[in-house]
């Protein structure tokens, strides 16, 4: 109920309360409490006043600045009096980078102790204003009875803004990318989830990353191989997708009806030059391209390479 009441509102405006939005939270709620038992079975001994480790991957610097970030959101939202922006902030972290990617990670990369318990320190002593009585529990599960959370000192930003920077934003732009491309891939072209496939990338200057990380990208696209070269063109029988300056081959040898995502795929291309037909008229129109903003006409020109990029792959 609490969260139902800090979480999604907007100063000045009723509050748009219903049993869905409280289900939501007690799912959330649920939630937490179950990223906290996977992270305290894999914590050998759990320590309460654990300091900030040194990350060993890529994926330990992107979720460390991820966490700086979320703390200075959560921070700059509390100070501020904006307890749903706050609370979004850490909502958003705790569900979408820390539950949905980091957590699958390390069951991948292993050892982790150190992360996870820094993390899940962190993350209880941020959510303590919010969800106290929950996060009290588990706190005491964790680190035992003689440590009580409602004393220790709120956690402090090693940053000065919320946003990612450096190396963590090509594990966000282009590994993460990469591996929701081939997820997708799958559901388009109704592979199972479970199924392992035959992936290629076409890498370009990003092959040395996709390589650091191939472990990362074969567990969580469940690959059965996985083929990473500056420069592949597009095998027989595989679909593919532009992933900024990647491109990305799935195998569907034996997975799907080749004939009908042949016809797929011809639909697709057939829409596509419609589109591209759309927008070369409404940029050879000298009116709209004079009086237009010159934004608005770059943003043209940028949807129709776009779109005759997605053509050539889909012909490829």
């Amino acid at each position: 109920m609490r969260l139902s009441l800090l979480i999604g509102t907007t100063p000045g405006n009723d509050v748009n309360l219903g049993t869905e939005k409280i289900a939501g939270y007690r799912n959330f709620t649920n939630k937490l409490w179950n990223i906290s038992r996977f992270m305290l079975m894999t914590i050998e001994k759990p320590d309460a006043n654990i300091e900030r480790p040194k990350a060993k991957t890529l994926a330990d610097e992107w979720i460390l600045e991820w966490l700086d970030a979320t703390v200075y959101d959560v921070n700059s939202g509390l100070d501020g009096f904006n307890l749903s922006y706050a609370g979004e902030s850490l909502r958003d972290f705790t569900w979408n980078e820390l539950a949905d990617w980091y957590l699958e990670i390390a069951k991948i990369e292993g050892g982790k102790e150190k992360m996870l318990n820094y993390i899940l320190n962190t993350i209880l002593k941020l959510w303590h204003p919010f969800m106290p009585f929950v996060t009290e529990q588990i706190w005491n599960e964790v680190y035992g009875s003689d440590n009580v959370l409602m004393v220790e000192k709120y956690p402090e930003s090693f940053v000065n803004h919320g946003m990612l920077r450096g190396n963590c934003i090509l594990f966000e732009e282009v590994i993460k990318t990469i591996i929701t491309a081939i997820r997708s891939l799958r559901a388009d072209n109704k592979i199972e989830p479970a199924k392992k496939i035959n992936v290629e990338i076409s890498a370009g200057d990003q092959t040395e990353l996709l390589e650091e990380n191939r472990e990362i990208i074969e567990g969580l696209a469940r690959l059965e191989s996985l083929a990473i070269a500056p420069k592949i063109n597009k095998p027989a029988n595989f679909v593919g997708m532009v992933v900024g300056p990647c491109e990305v081959f799935v195998d569907l040898a034996g997975v799907i009806d080749v004939a009908k995502e042949k016809a797929r795929l011809e639909a697709e291309i057939k829409a596509l030059e419609g589109y591209t037909a759309g927008l070369e008229a409404k940029l050879a129109n000298t009116e709209f391209v004079q009086n237009a903003p010159p934004a608005v006409v770059e943003k043209e020109y940028i949807k129709l390479a776009d779109a005759k990029a997605k053509i050539a792959l889909l012909r490829g």
